[in-house]
């Protein structure tokens, strides 16, 4: 064997290892047989590194004594099943191929009571229900696709980087602190996995919401961050509801208060205004992309940063008619722009919250606040309160509500917190936008409220199941939205 078939040989032996790796991570994962928050609970080591749990577990964590969860052992397994250890086999792979069906012991984990790890109290559990089949309302989430590695990132912040390293990272600044937030059922994902983003809208659509608002990256024709936009619409097997949200501002080191440190570069044109409409359109065509009165909602998270926000407006509209797409409808959250949208030359705008405006500070009220935390906490019972008595504007505003905030995952001691958020009242404030919005629009298509967000894990605001409160807050949305039949109708 020469060196250059001695080569092959060897990328052959490695890409079958990845290959079988990848395999048994998908068949441990969909077993269910592995307690993700469980395991991080025992290994915080392993929350430091900001690894896969499972991945952690088929590296290292078997050769270290470390156990899947508490209902297996596999130090047990393999000793009472030699034939196991002589196979070099994963032992929870084993069981979960042959050892269930063959009735083999697992053994608790020491230590465990016979329940083995016990949820908290507010832990609610997936419900077995349909989808509903009509809506009061429809519930946009915005969506964040920073959950799978980019070269961007791995330049910017260290090879595989997603947002899980923030999440992983978070401790608790006084007594009580939520602090980490970790993910539930759909454990530390990586969007790559097409399954994961099935699920996540298995999910979404069973529990009453309508679309994803994808935020969407483009700096002067470089798209970043696109693969989840660009698979939910090759997925053509599902009819849940999205649009796109760009973030049309440079991107920067914001988020952990270096907002001087400008990592791509933004700057608007009339000729970037056109090669960004004529990119973005062709989602406009998709049966699921979400419409307003029949025209397809673009979301612009910045419009005050281009030169002439009224002239780029008119730009848009004029190429999608003659691109045959007609009207189009605009819209902007009102995060760091809070104007009549008029002024913008755009139809509507959106609440998103926690930006509505000021509200006191709340440290001085938390007695065991760490010394060295300079960030700001407010009572997110603020927001539910300014609900129960929604302010009128003299144009199109679509409420936004949401389910909690927390940015210490980025921000740690510098970060803003809001306290108080529950599910019982989080169900009170989207009730409360429910009733305003039917009040407001007759015309079901009109009737959308967005919530901040799907998965914003590192900023606490996502509706996701998480390991303290199970699908709570989702279980709470899909009651507020559901409508009898008549009511209306279930549309995307």
């Amino acid at each position: 064997m020469d060196r250059s078939e001695f080569l092959i040989f060897v990328g052959s032996l490695t890409s079958r290892r990845r290959w079988k790796r990848f395999r048994l991570r998908q068949r441990i994962r969909a077993s269910g047989l592995f307690d993700v928050s469980w395991y991080l609970v025992q290994n915080p080591d392993v929350v430091r590194s900001g690894k896969d749990p499972i991945l952690h577990y088929i590296r290292h964590g078997v050769a270290e004594s470390r156990n899947p969860s508490p209902n297996f052992d596999n130090e047990y397994y393999l000793a009472k099943y030699p034939d196991v250890a002589v196979a070099s086999m994963n032992p929870l792979d084993h069981y979960i191929r042959f050892g269930k069906i063959e009735g083999r012991s697992t053994r608790r984990a020491p230590g465990t009571n016979a329940g083995g790890i016990e949820r908290p109290a507010t832990y609610v559990p997936r419900s077995s229900e349909e989808r509903p089949a009509a809506l009061k309302a429809r519930l946009i989430a915005f969506y964040l696709p920073q959950f799978h590695p980019i070269p961007e990132n791995d330049a910017f912040w260290g090879k595989g980087f997603t947002e899980w390293a923030n999440v992983t990272r978070a401790v608790p600044q006084f007594d009580g602190h939520y602090q980490p937030r970790l993910p539930g059922d759909l454990g530390f994902y990586d969007l790559r996995v097409k399954d994961i983003q099935k699920e996540q809208i298995e999910i979404a659509m069973q529990y009453g919401v309508s679309g994803f608002c994808f935020h969407f990256y483009w700096f002067n024709g470089k798209r970043v961050l696109e693969m989840p936009i660009a698979q939910f619409v090759e997925n053509d097997a599902h009819e849940m509801g999205f649009c796109i949200n760009w973030a049309n501002e440079p991107w920067s080191r914001r988020w952990d208060g270096r907002d001087q440190e400008v990592l791509i570069a933004q700057s608007h044109s009339p000729e970037d205004d056109l090669a960004f409409i004529e990119h973005v359109s062709g989602y406009f065509r998709d049966r699921r992309y979400i419409r307003v009165g029949g025209k397809p909602l673009l979301m612009i998270y910045r419009p005050g940063l281009f030169p002439s926000a009224t002239e780029t407006a008119q730009r848009w509209r004029a190429y999608c008619r003659e691109a045959g797409i007609g009207e189009i409808f605009l819209a902007y959250p009102q995060s760091f722009d809070t104007s009549d949208p008029a002024e913008f030359g755009f139809d509507a705008a959106v609440e998103f919250p926690p930006n509505l405006g000021r509200f006191p500070e709340v440290n001085d009220s938390i007695p065991t606040l760490k010394s060295d935390f300079r960030g700001k906490i407010y009572d997110w019972a603020e927001l539910l309160n300014r609900s129960r008595a929604y302010p009128r504007v003299p144009y199109t505003l679509f409420r936004g509500l949401c389910p909690s905030w927390d940015n210490t995952a980025r921000r740690m001691e510098a970060a803003y917190i809001l306290v108080n958020a529950s599910p019982s009242r989080y169900k009170e404030w989207l009730t409360n936008a429910v009733v305003d919005t039917c009040n407001r629009f007759a015309d079901f298509d009109s009737r959308l409220i967005f919530v901040n967000a799907w998965n914003e894990w590192a900023e606490g605001a996502y509706l996701e199941p998480d390991a303290r409160y199970g699908y709570a807050y989702l279980q709470e949305t899909r009651n507020v939205l559901s409508a009898p039949s008549a009511a209306g109708k279930f549309r995307k």
